[in-house]
C-alpha cells in the first residue's frame, strides 16, 4: 500500500473559512476578527482594508498603502514621473491687489 503525503508550498491556496455574528458597534455595526484570521490575512491593528461587495458576495482584502518619506516621492508617484518633468505653471508670486475686507496679513 502505497502512502501519499501534501506538501504545502508557497502557491498552495488555502482555503479558510470562519463565522462571526455582526454586533452593534456605536451606532454602527460590526465585525470582529478572530487572530487567526489576522494571522491568515497578515493584518494588524491599524492596517487599512479595503472592501468590495459584488453579486451579493463581500470580499475584505488588506491595502498596503505606499509610504513616502518626503513630498517629492509622493509627487513622483502620483505623476509617474521625475519631479524634474512635472509640469508647474508658475513659480512666481502673484500680486492680486490691496485687501478688499477685514482681511489680515
Amino acid at each position: 500500500m502505497e502512502m501519499k503525503t501534501n506538501k504545502v508550498t508557497r502557491d498552495t491556496i488555502f482555503n479558510f473559512t470562519t463565522k462571526t455574528t455582526i454586533r452593534k458597534w456605536g451606532n454602527s455595526q460590526g465585525i470582529r476578527l478572530s487572530k487567526e484570521v489576522l494571522s491568515q490575512m497578515n493584518l494588524k491593528e491599524d492596517d487599512t482594508v479595503g472592501i468590495n461587495i459584488y453579486d451579493g458576495k463581500m470580499t475584505i482584502e488588506k491595502i498596503n498603502k505606499p509610504k513616502y518619506l518626503n513630498l517629492q516621492e509622493r509627487l513622483e508617484a502620483f505623476y509617474n514621473k521625475p519631479i524634474d518633468e512635472i509640469y508647474v505653471e508658475s513659480t512666481q508670486e502673484v500680486d492680486v491687489g490691496d485687501p478688499v475686507g477685514n482681511e489680515q496679513w
